[in-house]
């Protein structure tokens, strides 16, 4: 069993006394070492939350052997010399795989144009039951006025 509150929900407070009490007591040119401390604390913050990792459909593709950084140098090679070309399911899946890696780059660093675009939300095109917290902010985004009436 598992002690409250979890380690999102701490890296959540350290974040915000980070950026709303000791932020505006710090010398102006250690404000922007501040910020990018918060934004790396949310990047984990959000990791924590989803607990998915996109690698982990690289480990089933090769299997489950090598680490992160070998799976994805193979499967780049794979890509360079046209391995998956010639397998429409191949194909397919090595797309699907591309797709979830760039969604989960810009879910950690740019939560708001996943949002914007109607991607990273319930019923969206990779759908979450609720966006991460953004690195500079710190607010929960939420789809554009335009991506939810688009949808």
């Amino acid at each position: 069993m598992r002690d409250l509150p979890s380690g999102a929900a701490l890296l959540a407070l350290a974040r915000d006394v980070l950026l709303c009490e000791l932020l505006p007591l710090l010398p102006e040119e250690r404000r922007d070492d501040a910020v990018l401390v918060a934004r790396c604390m949310a990047i984990a913050e959000c990791e924590a939350e989803t607990g998915e990792t996109p690698e982990h459909e690289l480990r089933d593709l090769y299997g489950a052997g090598g680490d992160t950084d070998q799976l994805l140098r193979r499967f780049a090679r794979e890509l360079r010399i046209g391995a998956f070309e010639n397998s429409r399911d191949g194909e397919a899946r090595a797309r699907a795989i591309l797709w979830r890696l760039t969604v989960a780059k810009l879910r950690r660093s740019n939560p708001e144009f996943l949002a914007a675009n109607g991607i990273d939300r319930p019923g969206g095109v990779v759908g979450r039951a609720e966006p991460c917290r953004s690195p500079v902010s710190g607010k929960r985004s939420m789809p554009s006025p335009a991506a939810k009436s688009s949808s």
